[in-house]
């Protein structure tokens, strides 16, 4: 009976996702594409417990892309909105801000901004009108279980955060921007048909005692190479899922600027960046 049903909602699901002719034909042209493309990969036993294996996920994720865009050609839509990242630029002076124009080289040693690289890479050869966003930290508080298993792993309890001081290097910078904020430049796109790259984050810019304020614990500041000597070595025995490649990234990921947002889609975040970090731990259960 469960295997009947299961049969069932696939057949519907992909009856739903395969447009008759008639829409097709009528939407030529005239269609939207929103792809969102990059969710952070999940973190397995391979090699080491809990250590995020990052090769798996984007692989598929970039087959996934491919057979979306080369379907956007199929059906003539007029329009691609994709989500890459900030982290697709290369690193920047730590408190200078880059536009759109930065190079999109990416982050040397980190997997996850060389496999944004090459999503935009893999857009840019295909003959669309398109729209890259490229957004900071994405929070909002419905997300607070996915952050906990990202940040903290099943070994840390969020209600500890407060009574536990956090150690964070003195010149860590963080943008952050809340989801609906994201949402909203992205009918603003849609609507302008505004074509090109957008730089999106919240104002301010947070740093490592404004953090360790939101959390609401200590802080201890401690030199950033032994910050990533420590990810890796409690990583390896599975005591936390964070690599030496994302703290890596954390702290070379430039700083942007989001002018060019205010001046063509007339967006200015509704949220700002301190409340979106208060709303995200507050959620996980820790005290903002």
């Amino acid at each position: 009976m469960g295997e009947d049903r299961r049969h069932r909602r696939h057949r519907q699901r992909r009856h739903s996702a395969a447009p008759s002719a008639g829409v097709r034909g009528r939407r030529r042209g005239r269609t939207r594409a929103v792809v969102v493309a990059g969710r952070r990969p999940r973190c397995r036993r391979r090699g080491a417990p809990g250590v995020c294996d990052q090769a798996d996920g984007p692989r598929h994720e970039h087959r996934r892309t491919e057979h979306v865009l080369a379907a956007c050609i199929k059906e003539e839509v007029g329009h691609l909105v994709c989500a890459s990242s900030v982290a697709a630029y290369a690193p920047a002076q730590r408190w200078s801000r880059v536009d759109e124009s930065w190079p999109v080289t990416g982050i040397p040693g980190s997997t996850y901004s060389a496999h944004k690289v090459r999503l935009e890479k893999m857009i840019s050869r295909y003959p669309l009108p398109c729209t890259v966003i490229r957004p900071c930290g994405i929070g909002q508080a419905s997300a607070a279980a996915q952050v906990r298993r990202w940040l903290l792993g099943r070994w840390l309890s969020p209600k500890l955060l407060p009574l536990l001081p956090i150690p964070l290097w003195n010149d860590l910078r963080l943008q952050l921007v809340h989801s609906d904020d994201v949402a909203r430049a992205i009918v603003e796109i849609v609507r302008r048909r505004a074509l090109g790259a957008y730089n999106l984050a919240a104002e301010p810019v947070l740093t490592a005692p404004m953090i360790a304020e939101r959390v609401g614990a200590g802080r201890v500041p401690v030199p950033y190479p032994l910050i990533e000597k420590l990810a890796g070595a409690t990583a390896r025995l599975g005591l936390q899922p964070l690599t030496p490649e994302w703290v890596r990234m954390a702290d070379q990921a430039p700083l942007v600027r989001t002018t060019r947002a205010h001046e063509d889609l007339e967006w200015w975040p509704e949220h700002d960046a301190r409340d979106v970090l208060r709303d995200v731990v507050t959620a996980m259960g820790g005290r903002a």
